[in-house]
């Protein structure tokens, strides 16, 4: 069970980027403390790093408690076909070279308005690889929720 203090150093390591002379400051903590924390705190350190590097790359301008609120508790399937991520991996399974960049194996962070930043939480949806490259800028939300719903027919098909 990860500790409040445990969070917090986390937090500060990778969000804030503070150094460890800094951290140990603030929490009180020896360096070798810090260094036990950061080698069994890897999983959690892991899963915080893919969230702030989804913040960083696409909404820092959004206050990263907001954006990891968001994060963590919108569903994970894509906004307009509904392919979870669990079936995206199933996909790769089956077909190795699904894409030849190799984008697909997650989801990706999508503006319903297109025209509108990333920063404002209530305009960030999942979205699959093939539905945000395909709907670009050109087509609104309720536009491409009809091709949202071809798409899903396919991977259906693809998963029998």
């Amino acid at each position: 069970m990860i500790t409040e203090k445990q969070k917090l150093f986390l937090r500060l390591k990778i969000v804030e980027g503070k150094k460890y002379d800094e951290i140990q400051e603030i929490l009180d903590k020896s360096r070798k403390a810090l260094g036990f924390w950061w080698k069994d705190l890897k999983t959690e350190s892991n899963a915080l790093r893919i969230v702030v590097d989804k913040w960083k790359k696409k909404c820092p301008e959004i206050d990263f408690d907001k954006f990891e609120n968001w994060f963590e508790n919108t569903i994970r399937e894509c906004h307009y076909c509904k392919v979870t991520e669990s079936k995206t991996n199933q996909l790769w399974v089956k077909y190795p070279d699904l894409t030849k960049r190799k984008r697909g194996r997650t989801l990706e962070i999508e503006r319903l308005e297109p025209n509108k930043h990333y920063s404002e939480t209530k305009n960030l949806v999942f979205a699959c690889y093939w539905c945000n490259n395909a709907k670009t800028d050109t087509f609104s939300e309720k536009e491409f929720m009809k091709v949202g719903k071809v798409i899903n027919e396919i991977w259906t098909n693809r998963l029998k």
